[in-house]
Parts: structure tokens; sequence; C-alpha cells
């Protein structure tokens, strides 16, 4: 699901500058796969429907009601730049970028601390010299966390998904 997840969100962000309410693309063999957007770039809702089921796309640039999956929150005391839920076939997905003043190992820290208290396993940990992740998975569902430096502190990117 997270990769499913990352790639209709990585689709859906180039659809939300097209200005089109409703596309459909055909491939070679002639399946269809329906885009409707509803709302302008700041807030929207995609649904995508194909012979193979739905899924529906919330987008919110600077939006302050930053719902996650699998029970994650936002950094406490960041601003929420962005939003992206997805809900596919009884699943959800999400994606929250905040900005914070504090330092990358303290976010990462606190993160890491309510990830396992909610019972994630770590199962990946990078530190370079300007970034720290960690991801994990629990009953399916997972989670990606990236930390990097801000003008005033750190830039968070949480992604969580079940499935």
């Amino acid at each position: 699901m997270m990769r499913n997840f990352l790639m209709m969100a990585t689709a859906t962000l180039a659809l939300t500058a097209c200005g089109g309410e409703k596309t459909v693309y055909t491939d070679a063999e002639g399946n269809e796969v329906k885009v409707t957007r509803e709302g302008d770039g700041d807030a929207s809702e995609i649904k995508i429907t194909s012979a193979d089921g739905s899924a529906t796309v919330n987008i919110d640039s600077g939006g302050t009601d930053a719902k996650l999956p699998l029970g994650l929150a936002v950094y406490p005391g960041a601003k929420v730049v962005s939003t992206m839920t997805s809900n596919a076939d009884g699943k959800s997905g999400g994606m929250v970028v905040m900005e914070s003043s504090a330092d990358r190992d303290t976010v990462v820290a606190w993160y890491r601390k309510a990830v396992e208290a909610k019972g994630f396993k770590i199962e990946s940990e990078i530190t370079t010299q300007d970034m720290r992740a960690i991801s994990g998975t629990k009953d399916g569902g997972s989670f990606s966390l990236q930390v990097a430096p801000a003008e005033s502190g750190s830039s968070i990117t949480l992604i969580a998904g079940e499935g």
C-alpha cells in the first residue's frame, strides 16, 4: 500500500496543476481511468476510477486539519504546510508536511517514541549530514518520516498508509 500510495501521491500532485475537471485516460488495450477534480490548487478532491476500483485523494495546502491513518499525529507545535489523504478500497493513506522550530534529532526522537508506543517496529533509519529518516511497520500499515533542515528548525514529512 505504501508504494501504491506514493505513486498515487505523485500522480495526484501533477494533476492538481491541471486545469481540467474531468479527464479520461485510455491505455493501448482500451482500459479507461477517469480522473475528476473538484476545488482549486489549494484544496482539491481528486477521484480516480477504473475497472479495478476507485480512490479518492484530498489535498490541502496550508491546511490545519491533518488527519493521518494509523493513529499518527502532527508533531507538537509544528505548523502544517500541506496535507494529502487518500482512500482506496477501504484503506487510507496520508502525507503531511510540517515546519517546526525543533531540531531534527528532537523530532525524530519524539516520533520514534510515539510510533513504538503504538506498536510499530522501526525497520529503517537513515542519518546523513542534513537529513534524518525512520520508517517502520505494524499490522499491515507502514510509515515513513523524513526530517531535514529548514530556515528556523526542521522541515518534517510524514507519510503513513494501511495495507
